[in-house]
């Protein structure tokens, strides 16, 4: 390495430097919390302010990082020419991971297949996403699982996304019956249950589709498909349509075959 590099690097420069680290992480952290508070006064605007966060953040260390360069450390060319390709030989051997994170965070927010507050699939992970940044990606589970994600599995897999930075999005609640069941009943009461949801979005359409499957045993399903007004509440949905039903299906005793096909077994 030139000793070039060395002749702009000293003390001073190496604490104004920090200085400027600091001065950024605290803007960083100041501009998440005033978007994070923005996006609860305003509900109807919350994906707007997330998905400014993780660009605001980015901003953020780009300024920062070319501040720096150019106005701490100020090299010439030639000495910049000469950081720049030891760095590219440094990151080619000893951080490819990291460049590829770096490059999956660029691709996530220029392509935007999620941004903050949408509920995505990713590998076996599936949550809402509550953290975007240049090295990975952050979700909650249902269960309040806090899941990590290498920006670098959006370049090489594949990403489900539930409601693309909509509020509401659609749930599917699967309800298993013996094969023998009134259909028409059946359709009925998973078409009440979620009617009758406080968590359902009525302007939007819910269907009942029934299908005969068959594992270990004959059955019929009964998939309700349904929106819910905001997608936190998926969930809350899905439990709620199944309580719903499975309290009628047990007044209407639709459920007595399931009992009756255990009694079969079991003899």
């Amino acid at each position: 390495m030139s000793p070039q590099i060395f002749d702009h690097i000293s003390a001073s420069k190496i604490l104004q430097a920090l200085l400027v680290v600091l001065v950024i992480l605290a803007l960083v952290r100041l501009s998440d919390k005033a978007l994070d508070a923005l996006a609860r006064k305003a509900p109807r605007a919350r994906f707007f302010f997330k998905a400014a966060a993780p660009v605001a953040r980015f901003g953020l260390w780009l300024g920062g990082a070319l501040l720096i360069l150019t106005a701490v450390i100020a090299p010439t060319a030639q000495t910049l020419w000469a950081v720049l390709t030891a760095a590219g030989v440094a990151l080619g051997f000893g951080a490819q991971d990291l460049v590829k994170n770096i490059i999956g965070g660029l691709v996530v927010l220029i392509d935007r297949p999620y941004q903050l507050g949408d509920r995505v699939r990713i590998g076996d992970a599936y949550g809402e996403i509550d953290h975007i940044g240049l090295r990975s990606t952050r979700l909650t589970t249902a269960d309040e699982v806090r899941v990590t994600i290498p920006n670098s599995e959006v370049l090489s897999g594949m990403t489900w996304n539930a409601n693309s930075g909509a509020l509401d999005t659609e749930v599917v609640t699967e309800l298993y019956l013996p094969p023998d069941s009134d259909p028409d009943a059946a359709a009925e009461v998973g078409y009440e249950a979620a009617y009758t949801s406080p968590y359902v979005l009525l302007a939007k359409p819910i269907r009942v589709l029934l299908e005969d499957r068959f594992h270990q045993s004959p059955f019929l399903l009964v998939r309700v498909k349904a929106y819910v007004y905001d997608h936190r509440y998926e969930p809350a949905l899905k439990s709620d349509i199944t309580l719903r039903a499975k309290r009628e299906l047990l007044r209407r005793g639709m459920l007595a075959g399931w009992r009756e096909a255990a009694a079969s077994a079991r003899d």
